[in-house]
């Protein structure tokens, strides 16, 4: 019959970002083997005004879904709103203990910024005598949108505690690798770097309108939207060049963007685009001059690994980024990205105007990087590694 895996903790399924690509791939990798994989959100968070047409159960490349609060959106009347999220988290519960009844509940995973979530789902999991194993993608504590003591107190007990209460973990990089072994090096860790669908970008040709740079970044993070928009403005053999922005965020942040943007001397140059579908997105990858992740020199650079990050590579163009983090393990500048030493303006700058003086060059530099993506961050490799890594638990448990 297969193993069949639960997915727990990430909202929004099968709608979203970084983390709902994450669990896709990651579910859609292993079910090349005989995995079967179930999502379970809590309460919706999408808005009825964005028409997504999300079902409250149903399936998305063929992973099943269902949000427990009994709708997948956000409701605008507060009880409403606050009632679904209580009986989402009761019938989160009820859920679970159907699929067990069925046979279909080897093992839990869970991705979650939250302590008490932690808390919550190792009960479930002891309840159901599962396995529970944590997805970890950030250092939490260090995240600049989580601050005031609530969240200090939460990150302490994460970090302190978190990793006692799981049955396996898979961090995102070496930096939260070691973050787990200094806690608990008993821990059964499987590293699974930032992964990616490869395939995406078979069949589709590049239709070079403009020579443009692309940026893709949440609005919150203005900070390096500034740093990229100082670089552009720095370029010396630019007069026929553009920078697409791609970011989405709040009104406010998004207004805070636009601001930066007209500040911004080349401004005229500049091109926003916000809450684009994927092949929109898909067709900016695949016909960018270069594309641009600065890392900074930050605790929450360095623990992190951007997914964004594979879906430059896949397209085959040139990635530009500086040396941190993850970067040094994977990445040989001039070979497989053009790499900033340094997270300064004017260094990151020289990399973008090597691509405009260069051309040919840049494009064997982004095609050179896709090899190496290919051979480190296939989906359906990981797949492989993962269902291992989970079986092994299950057989120990």
């Amino acid at each position: 019959m297969g193993l069949n895996v639960v997915w727990v903790g990430e909202l929004g399924f099968p709608v979203g970002w970084a983390g709902v690509q994450k669990t896709t791939l990651i579910l859609n990798g292993m079910r090349q083997y005989g995995v079967n994989g179930t999502v379970v959100n809590t309460y919706g968070i999408h808005s009825r005004e964005q028409n997504y047409n999300i079902k409250t159960e149903g399936s998305y490349k063929n992973i099943k879904y269902i949000h427990a609060s009994g709708s997948p959106y956000r409701s605008n009347n507060f009880f409403v709103r606050n009632f679904r999220k209580v009986w989402g988290i009761i019938n989160e519960a009820f859920i679970l203990h159907s699929l067990q009844k069925k046979g279909h509940l080897d093992a839990v995973i869970v991705q979650t910024e939250r302590f008490k979530s932690i808390v919550f789902y190792r009960i479930l999991s002891k309840l159901f005598s599962v396995p529970l194993i944590m997805l970890y993608v950030e250092l939490y504590s260090a995240l600049s949108t989580r601050r005031g003591i609530r969240y200090k107190i939460d990150g302490y007990l994460y970090e302190k505690y978190g990793f006692f209460l799981i049955d396996g973990i898979m961090p995102i990089s070496d930096y939260l690798v070691d973050i787990v072994r200094s806690r608990n090096p008993d821990l059964p860790t499987l590293k699974v770097p930032m992964i990616t669908d490869f395939d995406r970008f078979i069949g589709i040709e590049p239709r070079l309108s403009e020579k443009y740079f692309l940026f893709c970044s949440a609005a919150a993070y203005i900070e390096i939207i500034s740093f990229i928009l100082k670089a552009f403005e720095l370029l010396k053999y630019a007069d026929n060049v553009w920078l697409y922005l791609v970011a989405s965020g709040s009104d406010i942040e998004m207004s805070r963007l636009k601001e930066e943007i007209n500040k911004n001397k080349k401004s005229v140059r500049i091109r926003l685009f916000s809450r684009i579908p994927d092949s929109k997105l898909t067709e900016l990858y695949a016909n960018a001059c270069g594309l641009l992740i600065p890392l900074r020199p930050t605790i929450q650079d360095r623990a992190r690994f951007p997914h964004k990050m594979g879906e430059y590579l896949a397209s085959g163009n040139p990635v530009v980024t500086t040396n941190y983090g993850e970067v040094k393990n994977y990445f040989e500048d001039g070979n497989t990205a053009l790499i900033a030493v340094n997270y300064d303006i004017t260094e990151y700058a020289e990399k973008m105007e090597y691509i405009l003086l260069h051309p040919e060059r840049a494009k064997e530099i982004g095609q050179n990087g896709r090899m190496m993506g290919l051979n480190n961050f296939d989906y359906k490799v990981y797949g492989l590694k993962i269902k291992g890594f989970i079986e092994l638990i299950i057989s120990g448990y």
